[in-house]
């Protein structure tokens, strides 16, 4: 995992995310970042919850009579490891709508001496084997 925030390598154990707000102007000054993972660097809890998703999406999809995600529909609801070798846009759609929580929590679990908060993703593209997220963040700053 490679975290680079304006321009400038960060360890990935200072890095935490925005819970609340996420997304949302923090009132802070903010940098671009690009966090590049590769495939193999996505944690078990990480897929075993993109797999729970998708398996529920199934599942409401049936019961409703139509699919939410077409496309997911359309793959079959394939496992998310399937998604990426075989529909890598809709496994970056799918982090970048739905499971962006579940994917930073795995990458980022530490809470104590944190540098950087990721407060935003602005784009997702995986190719290959290495997924690319471009955002904002901020400064940590202790209230």
């Amino acid at each position: 995992m490679n975290f680079k925030s304006a321009s400038v390598a960060i360890n990935p154990s200072e890095i935490g995310y925005r819970s609340l707000g996420f997304g949302e102007n923090p009132g802070l000054e903010t940098t671009e970042y690009e966090l590049t993972i590769n495939v193999k660097e996505l944690t078990e809890n990480f897929l075993k919850s993109a797999d729970y998703f998708i398996h529920q999406c199934k599942i409401d999809d049936s019961q409703q009579g139509f699919a939410d995600i077409e496309n997911l529909k359309g793959a079959n609801y394939a496992s998310f490891k399937r998604l990426i070798e075989n529909e890598p846009n809709l496994a970056a759609t799918l982090i970048n709508d739905y499971l962006y929580f579940d994917l930073l929590d795995s990458l980022f679990p530490n809470s104590k001496n944190l540098k950087l908060v990721v407060n935003s993703i602005n784009n997702v593209v995986i190719q290959k084997e290495q997924i690319t997220i471009t955002g904002e963040t901020f400064p940590f700053k202790k209230l």
